[in-house]
């Protein structure tokens, strides 16, 4: 062999052991190393007994043409993994690339070892008819691949639609590309059938109704309006806020009229948790709407049967354990319960929102509620958590401020409300009710107030003394309008 031969060997394995670590695809680096070991294999057999050993011209030739097919190796990582990697060069003309530098190879080393090539090409014209007709399937597919590849109009991650099959893409191959379904299953669809029939990507915010049922005996009106407050108030995991989601009729069946809402997916192809919690929205917002879902008949029976704490739960004794009603006598709590409104919240609803005009107060019978403040960067952050027993927005029911605070049900809540008319005349009647309220309200807000402003605690306390009787005068002022 040629002496050169052995310094282009020795640069050829140096470069792979250097792009060894800059390189994450090390496939071809080993071809390279795996054809230099071949090239080495071509050298050992020069010094076998003559008898065995080939011509010195097909020795030297296979020599040279390992050496040029390791050298298109390392000449491919270099220029498309390395110098090239920040653009998206697809990956069949790479191939291409390479099946041709390597078709070179061969016929320059058939050429040297005196194979007719121009007869090869006269007869191959014939042979590649009859072998393109036995495998026309398998060309169209690996047409339609390369056609995949090139136009990039499916990506790794999609979620397409091709015929009954649905699922994100996984990768594409030259004769198929591989999706996963709903299931988790693994489906490859032909190259071919992805070129020729229509095929749909869908988009990040993917539109998906949710069937349900009500009947006529309920205004559609008022049903609508209140399946929309509900969707949009409150976010749901996998649900896009933009667009918003609605309701519709969709029919008007002999039995019962058939809405829909309306969601945009952000996650396409994940609807099952999404449906479940739109419909879970749905059914307590319309519970607390006063248009119960347990009158759908033709789709599923619901029991109106609550849990037992909702159900047992006696509003005086919710009363009775509040602080800011504790000079109330027994027959002023009777009195008062008939004011109340019986509530349930599904998980992630909004009870009230920081900023929100109210005159209303909540007490938690079951579940729990987290309380949040939104910081000055716009999120909001949790700061306290009400259990069965506690309440909160008292400060909105005795002096009409706007919401200093959010609440959100983080899971199933149950509670009361009391508003304005219910409080009015037992505040006229005992004024000194009044003035124990703004004790109570004081030493909330100066607790709220040391979480949200981190206050040290005589501070605190002198803010409490202050805002005592600034309250008080708050409270009469309201509640005498």
């Amino acid at each position: 062999m040629h002496p050169a031969l052995y310094w282009f060997a020795a640069v050829i394995f140096a470069c792979s052991i250097a792009l060894w670590a800059f390189v994450p695809d090390r496939s071809r680096l080993r071809a390279a190393c795996g054809l230099l070991a071949l090239w080495a294999a071509v050298g050992i057999s020069m010094y076998l007994p003559s008898s065995w050993r080939p011509g010195d011209m097909l020795v030297n030739g296979t020599a040279v043409a390992l050496i040029e097919l390791a050298a298109i190796q390392i000449a491919v990582v270099l220029i498309f993994d390395l110098l090239l990697r920040k653009i998206h060069i697809p990956k069949f003309a790479v191939e291409i690339l390479i099946v041709a530098g390597y078709v070179a190879v061969l016929l320059n080393l058939l050429y040297k070892v005196g194979v007719n090539v121009t007869g090869i090409f006269a007869t191959s014209a014939v042979a590649a008819a009859v072998v393109g007709l036995a495998l026309q399937d398998m060309l169209s597919n690996i047409a339609g691949g390369i056609a995949l590849e090139m136009e990039g109009s499916i990506r790794k991650g999609d979620f397409i639609r091709c015929g009954e099959w649905s699922g994100w893409v996984q990768h594409v191959r030259l004769r198929h590309t591989a999706i996963s379904n709903e299931d988790g299953d693994t489906v490859f669809l032909p190259n071919n059938q992805l070129t020729r029939a229509p095929m749909s990507i869908c988009s990040p915010a993917h539109r998906h109704f949710v069937p349900f049922t009500m009947p006529y005996s309920r205004d559609p009106h008022e049903l609508v309006a209140t399946v929309e407050f509900a969707l949009r108030t409150s976010p749901i995991a996998g649900v896009a806020a933009e667009p918003q989601p609605c309701c519709i009729v969709r029919e008007m069946a002999p039995a019962h009229i058939a809405y829909a809402a309306v969601v945009w997916l952000s996650n396409p192809g994940h609807y099952v948790m999404e449906t479940s919690a739109v419909l879970t929205r749905i059914y307590f917002a319309l519970q607390r709407s006063g248009i119960p879902a347990s009158e759908i008949s033709t789709l599923l029976e619901i029991k109106p049967k609550a849990k037992a704490g909702a159900v047992t739960a006696n509003p005086v004794d919710v009363l009775r354990r509040t602080p800011i009603l504790r000079l109330l006598a027994d027959s002023d709590l009777f009195e008062l319960a008939t004011h109340m409104q019986h509530l349930s919240f599904a998980a992630g609803e909004h009870i009230i929102r920081q900023g929100d005009e109210g005159d209303s107060m909540y007490f938690v019978v079951d579940g729990q509620v987290g309380i949040s403040l939104r910081s000055d960067d716009g999120e909001d952050r949790q700061v306290s958590v009400m259990d069965p027993g506690d309440f909160f927005g008292e400060a909105s029911l005795l002096t009409g401020e706007p919401r200093s605070a959010s609440a959100v049900a983080l899971s199933r809540v149950d509670c009361y409300r009391l508003d304005k008319a219910g409080m009015q005349g037992f505040i006229k009647r005992l004024p000194e009710l009044a003035e124990d309220m703004s004790v109570v309200m004081a030493h909330r807000q100066m607790e709220l107030a040391v979480e949200r402003e981190k206050l040290d605690v005589e501070t605190a306390l002198r803010r409490e003394a202050e805002s005592q009787n600034e309250l008080l005068s708050r409270i009469v002022r309201f509640f005498a309008t």
